[in-house]
C-alpha cells in the first residue's frame, strides 16, 4: 500500500526555476526542478510535462528514467507528446466526431481520420503558468471554448508533487478541471520511463498489470465497445512478463479495464502496474483513481539523439473513445461540476 501519511512524515521537496529554452514553435519555456534527498523532478511550462526524473540505482548511482530529448526545440522530432499533461482528450475519438445532448461535434483530426489526445495542438503543445504550492507545482491553463473543435471555456489544473517517505520516492500527480458548457474530458500523462536509464536497453524489466480485462479495438487502434477478458491473450499480463517478451510479438498499445464501468474508480491502495528492472533495482509501481490504464510500448522506439530510445508509458485515464460508447465510464464534464484525478508514480529500490 501506497504510504503518504504515517508516523513516518513525507519529506517536502525544494524547488528552482530556471529557463528551459525555446519550444518548437518558438516560445519561451521554464523549467522547474523538484528535488529532496533521493531525486530530483524537471518540469516544464510547456505541456505542463516532466522533462527528466532522476533515480538511484541500489548501488546510490542516479540515472534519468524518462526518456526525453535534452534541448526543447528538437522535441517535436522525437515525440512532442512525451511527458506531457494531454487533453483535452487523452486517447482516440473516432472519426473525430462525439455527441453530446442534442449535438454533434467535430474535433480536430490528426491521427487519419481519427483524433489523437486532442488534436494537432493540444495541451502538450500549450504555454502552462506554473505557481509553486507547498511540496510542488500548480499548472494552470485555460483552453477556450471551441478550441481544437471542443465545447466550453475548460479550467484545468495540474499539480505535481515529489515526495520521499519510508524509503518510497513518489511522483504525484492532481488534476482538476471545470467549464462553463457540456464537455467530454480525458486527461493523463504521456510520460516515458525507462527504468535502466534513458537510452538503455529494456532487457531485464518486466511488467505487472492488475487488469483481468481489457477494451478490443479495430486495426486503428479504436475500442469496437466491448469489454473482453484477458484470458488465452497476448494481454494477460497479470504476472510478471519481460519487455523484451512483449516487443518479439509487435509491442503493445492497449487500454485495460481497471474497475467494471459501473463501479467506482479504483482506490490509491493497491498497485495497478508494477514494472522492475533487475539490472538498477529499481521497481515502479503506479497508482490512480481512473478506470483505465493504457500500456504503449512501441516496437519502434523513437530515436534520442539519431539512436533508439526504447521506453514505455502507462497512461492512467478513462477508455479511448468514451463518448461514443455509452457504456464506457462517462466523460462528460457538466457546467457546476469538477473534474478530479489523481495518480501516483512511486518508486523503490527491490531485493538484488
Amino acid at each position: 500500500m501506497i504510504a503518504l501519511a504515517g508516523t513516518h512524515p513525507a519529506l517536502a521537496a525544494t524547488l528552482e526555476r530556471a529557463p528551459w529554452g525555446l519550444t518548437p514553435e518558438g516560445e519561451r519555456a521554464e523549467m522547474l526542478t523538484l528535488s529532496t534527498q533521493s531525486a530530483r523532478l524537471t518540469l516544464s511550462t510547456y505541456g505542463a510535462r516532466m522533462v527528466s526524473l532522476q533515480l538511484p540505482d541500489r548501488d546510490g548511482h542516479s540515472s534519468d528514467v524518462l526518456v526525453f530529448p535534452k534541448d526543447p526545440t528538437t522535441l517535436a522530432g522525437f515525440w512532442v507528446m512525451a511527458g506531457a499533461s494531454v487533453g483535452r482528450f487523452a486517447n482516440r475519438i473516432a472519426n473525430g466526431t462525439f455527441p453530446l445532448d442534442d449535438r454533434t461535434y467535430q474535433v480536430d483530426r490528426n491521427l487519419g481520420p481519427n483524433t489523437l489526445h486532442g488534436g494537432v495542438k493540444g495541451f502538450d503543445n500549450r504555454m502552462w503558468q506554473a505557481t509553486a504550492v507547498g511540496d510542488g507545482v500548480e499548472f494552470h491553463y485555460v483552453s477556450v471554448d471551441g478550441e481544437m473543435g471542443f465545447p466550453g471555456t475548460m479550467d484545468v489544473r495540474v499539480t505535481y508533487r515529489l515526495l520521499h517517505q519510508d524509503g518510497q520516492t513518489v511522483v504525484a500527480i492532481d488534476y482538476a478541471a471545470t467549464t462553463d458548457k457540456p464537455t467530454v474530458i480525458n486527461l493523463t500523462n504521456h510520460a516515458f520511463f525507462n527504468l535502466a536509464g534513458a537510452g538503455q536497453p529494456l532487457d531485464g524489466q518486466a511488467i505487472t498489470l492488475a487488469a483481468d480485462r481489457y477494451t478490443p479495438t479495430s486495426p486503428d487502434a479504436i475500442p469496437d465497445g466491448s469489454i473482453a477478458p484477458v484470458d488465452g491473450t497476448r494481454f494477460d499480463l497479470r504476472h510478471a512478463t519481460g519487455l523484451t517478451a512483449i516487443l518479439k510479438t509487435g509491442g503493445m498499445d492497449q487500454n485495460f479495464v481497471l474497475a467494471t464501468p459501473s463501479s467506482v474508480a479504483p482506490s490509491l491502495a493497491t498497485p495497478v502496474a508494477t514494472v522492475t528492472d533487475s539490472a538498477s533495482g529499481r521497481v515502479m509501481r503506479v497508482y490512480t483513481t481512473e478506470p483505465g490504464l493504457q500500456f504503449y510500448l512501441p516496437a519502434k522506439p523513437p530515436a534520442l539523439n539519431g539512436t533508439p530510445a526504447p521506453g514505455f508509458s502507462l497512461e492512467t485515464q478513462h477508455f479511448p473513445d468514451s463518448p461514443n460508447h455509452p457504456a464506457f465510464p462517462s466523460t462528460i464534464l457538466r457546467p457546476g461540476q469538477t473534474f478530479q484525478s489523481t495518480t501516483r508514480y512511486v518508486f523503490t529500490i527491490g531485493r538484488s
